[in-house]
Order: structure tokens, then sequence, then C-alpha cells
């Protein structure tokens, strides 16, 4: 599921942005999930108790409290792989927003039509290399990207998520839920062992009981987990041709 935030304080624009944006998602049949806010501070106050979005389409001429530029830097700061997009009724402020590195820069007035175009571009970007997992321990929220995962390992309710970089993170919980939650992700997860959810395109080999990854480690396959592996190979064999 694509999460996009829409942030202008004309409500009535910021209306007529999100029945653009669902009549988009619509069209292209995707699932999406998608709110409003009239102010930066809304929209950081949502973002701290709920998580994460995948898309923000920020109005940069934000009248009270926070400008659209200081809510940006804030936002990249929690979570420095979400995709930006700002409108604005002028160009002035492009130089001012080069340095938090948005992902599309629109003028209102006669660009507006490009953003079905760019969130196609960011749909296509992020659908992948984005995609982000976010959990919570010791009272810190944790943001990271699915695509970097290895695998999931659990032991009892402890789950270690092992990343391609070497990095290591815990949290509490069931292994059986972090499974079903990646079932609405793009990023596909296979399940080779009760204690195991591995990141498909981390895999390199194949074996009857064990999968060797990119980075040379081996995991063990449970018997009774084999046909999920024999199923994700099929339809690698079969994206191939």
């Amino acid at each position: 599921m694509l999460r996009i935030a829409i942030c202008d304080d004309a409500a009535a624009y910021g209306d007529w942005l999100a029945g653009f944006v669902e009549e988009w998602a619509l069209g292209r049949r995707l699932n999406i999930q998608l709110r409003t806010f009239i102010s930066g501070e809304e929209l950081l106050a949502d973002i701290e108790a709920k998580g994460y979005y995948d898309v923000v389409i920020m109005d940069i001429d934000l009248k009270d409290g926070m400008s659209g530029i200081y809510t940006a830097e804030k936002i990249k700061k929690i979570y420095e792989h979400i995709c930006l997009i700002f409108i604005s009724q002028y160009d002035d402020y492009y130089k001012e927003v080069f340095h938090i590195h948005p992902f599309q820069y629109l003028e209102k007035k006669g660009q507006i039509g490009r953003l079905a175009e760019s969130l196609d571009q960011a749909v296509g970007t992020y659908r992948y290399t984005k995609e982000i997992y976010t959990f919570q321990f010791k009272a810190v929220n944790y943001s990271i990207l699915l695509y970097e995962v290895l695998y999931f390992v659990s032991d009892k309710r402890v789950i270690k998520v092992c990343m391609e970089d070497g990095r290591e993170y815990t949290f509490y919980g069931k292994l059986d839920e972090v499974e079903e939650s990646l079932k609405e992700s793009n990023s596909q997860f296979i399940r080779i062992h009760k204690s195991y959810l591995v990141n498909g395109r981390q895999m390199e080999m194949f074996y009857p009981r064990q999968v060797r990854l990119r980075n040379g480690q081996t995991l063990p396959v449970s018997p009774n987990k084999r046909g999920n592996l024999m199923h994700y190979h099929m339809e690698y064999l079969e994206a191939l041709h």
C-alpha cells in the first residue's frame, strides 16, 4: 500500500489535489492511503503518531506556522528516503529547496498537469528501492529500507533484522505478524523456516536444505517450507522469460 500525504494550507486546493491523486491511483489500480493536512505541524504530528508516508505533496507557501521548506527539512531528518514533491505558485523557491533533494518541484500555474507524471516516476523509483518498514524498540521508532534487508530471524518474541551492510536491529513481535504485514509490500519475502523470513532478492542459490545469500551466508530451509521456496523459484524463472 502506497501512503500519500498532501499538505496545503488552502483546504479547497488540498481537497482538489486529493481528488486528482485518487483518480490517478484508480486509473493505475494502485492501493493507496491518502490524507490531507493544512499545516506542517499537523503533518509532523501525524507522522510521529502513525509513521511515515511514501510520498508527500507539499505546498511551500504555508502561511501560518512552519513553512513548507522547514516542514520538509524536519520530515527528511526523520525519514531520509521519503519522496517529496513540492508545489508552489512561484519558481523563486527552487534554489531554496535544492538542499532538501526533493523528488520534484512543480509550479501550481502551468505545471500541475505534470503531477501524474511525477507520481508515476515516484512509484517506479520507490516501489522496490525505497519501500520502508517501520518498527519500535524501547520507545524509539525505526525506519529501514526493505530493499536492504537480508532477512528477519525470530527467537521466541524477539525479532532481529539483518541488513546487507551488516547493521542489525531488534524489536519485539511475532514473525507470523511480520510476514503478514509484508504481504502488502512490493518487496517479496519468503518464509523458509519457522524462524527465518528472507528477502527474495538477497537469495543467490537454492538447495533442498538451505539457501545461500548474496553475501555468502547460508540459512536453513525446513522441510515444511520448501514449497514456499520452490513456488518463489518458479515465479522467478517465469519472470525471466
